[in-house]
This record gives C-alpha cells, structure tokens and sequence, in this order.
C-alpha cells in the first residue's frame, strides 16, 4: 500500500520489504539469517536504504541499532502495545528505552500505546497517534455516463446489490429480496455473479422463484417491472456499487470467494456481508466496529437487514460511518508517504 502510494505521489521509490526472524510462519526473509552483526551491515551495505519504515511491534535492537549508525532515518508505524509486548518480555532491562530513542517518528494506533511508548523510551514530540495505514485501494472506476444513463432508468426505485454473487447463494437472494420488498414494493434487486457466465443461470432460477428478471446483455437497463437486473457482462463493479446505496457482498453466508468491504464502503454503499469474509476479515471487522457495516449470521438475516437499511436515515448512517473508517487509513497512509518523501527530499534524492 505504501509502496503504491509513493508512486502515485512522486518520483518512483524503490521500497525493500523485509520480515524478522520473529515471523515464523513466512519461511522466506529478506534479511540475512542469522542476524548477526555483521550480516545486517553487509546487508545495509548491499542494498543502501535511506529510510528505515518499522511497521507494529516486533523491534530488533541490533537491527535498529546498525541501522542507526549507518544514518538511516528511522520510523515507527501502526505502534501497538501487543507487538513490543511481543518482543521485549525477555529484553535486558534499558534494551527497550535504547531502542525507542533511535526512531525519527512514532505513529501510534491509539493513545494507550503511545503513553505506554513514551514512559518506555520513546520522544514524546516524536510520537503521534494516528490509527492504523490501511491498505486502501483506489476507487473502482466507471463509466459515467452509464451511471448517469443507469439512474436515469431507474430514477426513484430503492435499489440493493449482491455483488461478487456465487450461484448457491440464488435461493437466499430471491427470499430475501421478496421478504424486503414487504416495506418498499418497487425495490430492485441487482445482481453482479461472480462468474459473469453464470448469469444465465441466475436469471433462470430467479425467474424460476416468481421473479421478474432481466439480464444486462439483454436489457441495457431495468425497467419498471424488473424486480431483478442480473450483470452479465464484464463491466466493473464500480459502477454498481455507486448505483445501488446497498451491497451484499456475495458468497460470505457459504465462503464462496468474495469482494473486499472496503471496495463498496469507498464509494457510499452500505455493506451487509455473513461471517466468511476470507482474506479480508480486518477490513470487515474494522466496518463492524465502527457501526459502518451490517453482520449477518444466516440466509434469513439478509432479507431483514436489507428491509431495515431501506430506511435513508439509517443507510446514510452506516455509509457516513463506512467513509470515516476508510478514508481514515488512506490519511494514515498519505500521512507515512508524506514523511518518507519530505525525508527523502532532505537527503538530496
């Protein structure tokens, strides 16, 4: 993420990402093993890094320590108290205060760490909290002028969407989309599969099931009988998602591969998703917390918490709450890549 940042930003960084003997689940590292004094200098001298990005906990005090001898600027980013925990229980005492000293900024992800930072070593006008650099994508591009020929067709109709939609999920998503066209009758059910070629097949059970559907390659928009518009076609799911204040993200009840959370909740859809949100849980969870998503446990929720989101006040709510958490950590993110370049400019590249 921040590696894609700084492109976007300036002149091409050139980023080395690095794990620590502390990860032992990834068998792979960059650095020299074993982390010898004179491996992290040879290394160092090998690659030649200006700037040092420490990301949580997990600090290596000859690491840091050779870093800082060789002038590298150093920062310490998404700062939490499990991570030092982590790696300092069996520290000789002072180790810690040592290596705190070393670091040019501290960003912490709430105030408790960087209390705790700053009573263990840290600067106290280095730190500052800033919550957590998320890995925050680009807005999904669309077409305008489809979006705007889109809700032009259809104009006042209250409108959710399944996106990513696996085919098992078709019987849940026409009970629920029958359940909640209880409180609005004119409620549009949109449908992206998650393989376009299932589209057909979508349409045929739908239609199946008593609904009214169209299928995109057919029909270039719904029309007022539709109950259902299923995508099968291959245009990005950025249009839809500005489209449809609503998004159901496919195959969470029955872990189907499914959409990142933070891909709607960019562009002001309200998320509902099931409990299977592999691999993207920490955005999901971060939504949940915040008061920003809806958290279904079955096939019968759905139908509910679309009725209940149907409401405007309520939707603008959770989508309101859905922007602060994403745009929140692309801030943290143009916050780092900002230091990183100002550093960078005064050291003459």
């Amino acid at each position: 993420m921040l590696d894609r940042k700084l492109r976007e930003d300036g002149d091409p960084v050139h980023v080395i990402a690095t794990l620590t003997r502390w990860n032992n689940s990834l068998r792979e590292v960059a650095l020299p093993e074993p982390l010898g004094k004179a491996n992290i200098r040879a290394f160092i001298a090998d690659w030649k890094p200006v700037i040092v990005v420490w990301m949580r906990g997990n600090l290596d005090p000859a690491i840091l320590r050779e870093a800082r001898a060789a002038g590298l600027r150093m920062f310490l980013v998404d700062a939490t108290i499990a991570g030092l925990d982590l790696t300092t229980r069996n520290w000789m005492p002072g180790v810690l205060r040592t290596v705190l000293s070393r670091f040019d900024a501290v960003l912490t992800l709430d105030q408790t760490t960087a209390d705790r930072l700053i009573r263990a070593g840290a600067r106290a006008d280095v730190v500052q909290v800033t919550g957590s650099m998320e890995d925050c994508a680009p807005p999904l591009p669309c077409d305008e002028n489809q979006r705007q020929a889109l809700s032009a067709a259809i104009m006042t109709r209250p409108v959710w969407l399944a996106a990513g939609a696996d085919l098992d999920e078709c019987v849940d998503l026409c009970t629920a989309h029958v359940m909640a066209s209880r409180r609005a009758h004119r409620l549009l059910l949109i449908i992206v599969p998650r393989v376009a070629s299932d589209g057909i097949e979508f349409a045929a059970r739908m239609r199946a099931a008593g609904l009214h559907v169209a299928l995109r390659s057919h029909d270039p928009a719904p029309t007022d009988p539709m109950q259902a518009y299923v995508v099968d076609t291959a245009e990005d799911l950025g249009l839809w998602y500005r489209i449809s204040p609503i998004t159901y993200l496919g195959g969470t009840l029955h872990g189907a591969p499914c959409r990142d959370a933070y891909e709607a909740a960019a562009l002001g859809s309200v998320v509902v998703y099931g409990a299977r949100v592999t691999p993207y849980e920490k955005h999901a969870a971060r939504l949940h917390a915040a008061g920003a998503s809806c958290l279904i446990r079955s096939a019968d929720d759905l139908g509910h918490c679309v009725e209940k989101l149907l409401a405007p006040d309520k939707a603008a709510q959770l989508a309101h709450a859905a922007w602060d958490v994403t745009s929140r950590g692309a801030d943290v993110t143009n916050r780092i890549a900002g230091m990183i370049q100002r550093r960078l400019a005064e050291l003459g590249f």
